[in-house]
């Protein structure tokens, strides 16, 4: 009996730890970035190679994974801009224009250096598949592949803090 014993905790031993599951990992970085749905006011800097700097307000709502809506406060050049997104839909809202147009992703509502993605950004769980996870001592690094061909970047790379799992 005890030979058997010993050979079973041999075999326990030996046995390789699990692997993490990415796509799970990403859904906790996601949770622990945002939840699932919020109100949220934004400051958003643009500095452009040139070195001009330009200063935006922006309230958005989210709802769900895939859902979000947003309208700039300021600056005054802006106010009234809406834009909504519905997974790989976008819309724009201009005050004197009257009626929604559709825009993509890579596309930057008010010009700049981000683009619509950026700003209108959905859960990463949402846009990825991660495909490869590397554990290190304190930190995972995540290797992910976008979902659709509508998304913004086609590959993600993600380090995330093995404790607190946020970028």
């Amino acid at each position: 009996m005890k030979k058997i014993l010993i050979c079973l905790f041999a075999l326990l031993i030996a046995v390789p730890a699990y692997a993490v599951d990415g796509n799970q990992l990403l859904k906790q970085i996601d949770r622990n970035l945002n939840p699932e749905s919020y109100e949220m006011y934004r400051k958003i800097i643009n500095i452009e190679p040139s070195g001009r700097k330009m200063e935006y307000t922006f309230f958005s709502v989210k709802k769900g994974v895939d859902k979000i809506a947003g309208v700039f406060l300021a600056p005054a050049s802006e106010k009234g801009r809406g834009t909504l997104r519905l997974g790989d839909n976008m819309w724009l809202y201009v005050p004197n224009v009257g009626k929604p147009i559709r825009i993509t992703s890579l596309q930057s509502v008010i010009g700049g250096v981000f683009n619509n993605a950026d700003i209108l950004n959905l859960d990463y769980t949402a846009e990825y598949d991660v495909e490869k996870v590397e554990e290190k001592e304190n930190e995972y690094f995540l290797q992910a592949k976008a979902k659709t061909k509508t998304v913004a970047y086609d590959r993600l790379n993600l380090w995330a803090d093995k404790s607190k799992k946020v970028p």
